[in-house]
C-alpha cells in the first residue's frame, strides 16, 4: 500500500510500509530514498515550512518530523499505532490511530483528543483550502482547510 504527499517543489513523497521507507520522486520520475529504517510508515503530511511529518504505524507508534534536508526528530511518541495525518489551516496536525481516535497537535506538540469511535482512521484530509502549490497538479487531491475533516476507514 502506498500513500503520497507533495512539497512546493512538486516532488512526490511516498510512504512504503513494506519497505519501512519514504521514497522521494522528482517531477521527472527519478526515485530516491528520503528516509529508511522506519517502522511501518503510513501517513505523510507537510506543514507550512515544508517539514514532512510521518506516522510510524509500528508498535509504540511515533510521529516523526523531517526537515527539508532530511533531519529526523520525534514530534509525538507512545501512540498505539499512528496512521493518517493532516494539517488544518491553523497549522495544527491531526493524527489517526488504529484504536479509532484522532488526536490534534498544536505546532508546539501539545496533544488533545479531537474525536474517537472511528474504525481505523488511516487517511485524513481537510476540505476548504487547497495546498499552496504554484500550479495545478495531481497533488491537489490532498486538501488542507478547516471546514470538514474526511477520514477513510479501513476494514480487514
Amino acid at each position: 500500500m502506498l500513500m503520497a504527499s507533495c512539497t512546493h517543489a512538486q516532488n512526490l513523497f511516498v510512504s512504503e510500509p513494506y519497505n519501512n521507507a519514504i521514497a522521494e520522486i522528482t517531477p521527472g520520475g527519478v526515485q530516491s530514498t528520503f528516509a529508511s529504517r522506519l517502522n511501518n510508515p503510513w501517513g505523510l503530511a507537510f506543514n507550512r515550512t515544508d517539514d514532512l511529518f510521518e506516522a510510524d504505524g509500528g508498535s509504540g507508534g511515533n510521529i516523526y518530523e523531517f526537515t527539508p534536508g532530511g533531519v529526523k526528530s520525534t514530534f509525538a511518541s507512545g501512540l498505539q499505532t499512528a496512521s493518517g495525518l493532516a494539517f488544518n489551516s491553523a497549522g495544527d496536525l491531526f493524527g489517526g490511530e488504529d484504536n479509532g481516535i484522532i488526536y490534534e497537535y498544536t505546532p508546539g506538540g501539545v496533544q488533545s483528543t479531537f474525536t474517537f469511535g472511528l474504525s481505523l482512521p488511516i487517511n485524513l484530509a481537510f476540505q476548504g483550502e487547497t495546498l499552496p502549490v504554484p500550479e495545478p497538479s495531481a497533488c491537489g487531491l490532498l486538501a488542507v482547510g478547516a471546514a470538514a475533516l474526511f477520514v477513510r476507514r479501513r476494514s480487514w
